[in-house]
């Protein structure tokens, strides 16, 4: 009977402390953005003070999907309806629709425009609309203009499986970040971007559907482009303040396809993908990093200006390559390597072995190290190479060793059966202090 009364006693409502009542408005909206519209709802039901942290709560997300029903998701689309009207004009820092557009509710796309108009009402500094739409449902999707022109809107985040269109009339904006998924564009999208996206920062495409992609913008500093499956046959960047550049594009039908950058301040430049008919990086003085992963194509296997683009990327320090790429690079390069600033060579192959050099070299030793005249191994501070069979990549730990004046440390990892490179490595008479450590590695 004690342990009844107990009980009792802590379900008793007045024993209850309602501890987030009594949280700064800061910290109550923050937890109330993880959690969904039905479980904000009855949050806003509990007592005044949540109410009034439930209508002015500035993260604002409607989620819904197909594998609802109708009437489901009918109710979820006028129980938001409501709560749009009772919150009035409180403020919206974050407004997310993540939403499966269906035939059978012919009313969504108006609901999703007017949920749209409120938001920018509200002054919404995030937009980010994620819209499937089944096949033949609507052919397009046209932004209002009130996005365009809302001064606070610094984020647009659009997620859309047709055509977006942006409207003829649409001025310049205070957009700092764009994200495009999914969605078919044409020139006009870019050329609003190039003129009317005056503040832009960041852009980011991924598997946009186009034909030809040419974006110049004085603000842009960040650029991402990820393409599996679109037909984009050329893509033309250029802006003076881009910093910051990814590319990864993979294609799978054969056709004409060329790259060209213009950004004299790019720092840091990550290429992933097939090899192209045409790429023109000019001259990137301020190169600081550059991860260079590609691989030949059904129709292309070499590289079309290999000396033209090593040139272009001769000022980086740190420089990663793949086994394929560096076949493909200097296949038809003779000339000494230009790299005289890089300070970090990171090569990811598979072993070291003689397809990786001219046909000529049968067994890289450090004569042929020498040859090659790699200047840029008086800038190496430290060294990581993993051996493989063979003894090609022990050479050029030699060399290496034998080159490098400022040389502080080298991790040399080879396979059991190796013990002998010990030995030989460490007859190798360098010109540093470098301090050399050997550590076994297991087969896989």
């Amino acid at each position: 009977m004690e342990r009844k009364g107990k009980l009792l006693a802590i379900a008793c409502p007045e024993s209850v402390v309602d501890r987030f009542s009594n949280l700064p408005d800061e910290v109550a909206h923050h937890i109330l953005s993880v959690v969904s519209l039905k479980e904000l709802i009855r949050i806003g039901t509990l007592s005044k003070r949540c109410k009034g942290l439930y209508l002015s709560t500035p993260s604002l997300k409607f989620r819904s999907s197909y594998n609802e029903d109708k009437q489901g998701q009918l109710n979820m689309l006028n129980s938001f309806d409501r709560f749009l009207i009772l919150r009035g004009g409180n403020k919206v820092q974050k407004f997310q629709v993540h939403l499966d557009l269906c035939s059978s509710l012919p009313d969504e796309i108006f609901r999703v425009i007017t949920w749209i108009h409120i938001a920018a009402r509200c002054n919404v500094e995030v937009l980010d609309l994620q819209l499937s739409v089944l096949k033949n449902d609507m052919a397009s999707f046209e932004l209002p203009s009130c996005i365009f022109l809302c001064g606070s809107l610094r984020s647009l985040i659009v997620n859309l499986y047709t055509v977006l269109k942006v409207p003829s009339f649409a001025g310049s904006t205070n957009l700092q970040h764009l994200k495009l998924t999914e969605v078919q564009i044409d020139d006009r999208f870019f050329k609003w971007i190039s003129s009317s996206c005056k503040c832009i920062k960041e852009l980011q495409l991924y598997d946009v559907r186009t034909v030809n992609i040419t974006i110049e913008n004085s603000s842009l500093e960040s650029f991402r482009f990820v393409s599996y499956k679109s037909g984009i046959c050329h893509l033309n960047i250029s802006g003076e303040k881009l910093e910051d550049i990814h590319v990864d594009w993979e294609y799978y039908q054969p056709g004409s396809r060329s790259l060209t950058i213009s950004a004299p301040n790019l720092k840091y430049f990550k290429w992933i993908g097939n090899l192209l008919n045409r790429q023109n990086l000019r001259e990137l003085m301020c190169l600081e990093k550059a991860e260079i992963y590609l691989k030949p194509s059904r129709d292309i296997c070499d590289f079309d200006n290999a000396s033209e683009f090593l040139c272009s990327i001769c000022r980086v320090k740190v420089l990663l390559l793949t086994h394929e790429t560096m076949k493909a690079l200097f296949k038809e390069v003779s000339m000494p390597l230009p790299f005289d600033n890089v300070s970090y060579l990171g090569l990811r192959i598979t072993s070291l072995s003689d397809d990786l050099v001219p046909a000529m070299a049968r067994g890289c030793n450090r004569k042929y190290w020498k040859s090659q005249k790699l200047n840029f191994t008086d800038q190496l501070k430290e060294v990581t190479i993993e051996l493989s069979n063979g003894f090609n990549a022990m050479e050029l730990a030699r060399y290496i060793l034998e080159q490098a004046q400022h040389l502080e440390k080298v991790f040399i990892f080879y396979l059991p059966h190796q013990s002998y490179v010990i030995k030989r490595v460490n007859q190798s008479k360098k010109v540093s202090a470098a301090k050399i450590v050997f550590r076994k590695k297991q087969r896989r």
